[in-house]
């Protein structure tokens, strides 16, 4: 299973860079069609938050909301939050939400993406798990 971070769902949902939508967006299509989509409801939260700040409908983020939820999105519990402690206390705490994506990602999946590349290139000195930093 492959996990997308926060910014590839919001590159895939909202087409600021060009570039970036059509790589979201190919990556989206080839995960769904083999099955190996795994989102988490953390990043679902921070995608309702970032549509809203963007100036989305309310019924537009209620329809991807629910929309994802039709791929199971899993949710973290305490040993993926102390993972995330203990990945913070290298990083500092203003990581942690990228810290928890990462703990996540380790107990569900073999690969994560994402575009932030300057906080999950430190956090891959931290973790076995395969991170692809897009661009």
């Amino acid at each position: 299973m492959i996990y997308l971070d926060t910014d590839v769902l919001i590159h895939f949902l909202v087409p600021q860079d060009v570039s970036k939508y059509r790589l979201a967006k190919d990556i989206f299509d080839r995960l769904v069609s083999t099955g190996t989509l795994k989102v988490s409801f953390l990043a679902l939260q921070e995608t309702a938050y970032v549509l809203n700040r963007l100036g989305l409908g309310k019924e537009d983020i209620e329809s991807t909301l629910t929309t994802f939820l039709t791929f199971a999105p899993v949710n973290y519990e305490a040993a993926e939050m102390q993972r995330a402690i203990a990945l913070c206390k290298n990083l500092g705490f203003q990581h942690i939400n990228d810290c928890l994506h990462t703990a996540i990602a380790e107990r569900h999946c073999h690969e994560l993406y994402t575009f932030n590349k300057s906080d999950f290139r430190r956090i891959a000195q931290l973790s076995k798990l395969k991170m692809t930093v897009l661009e």
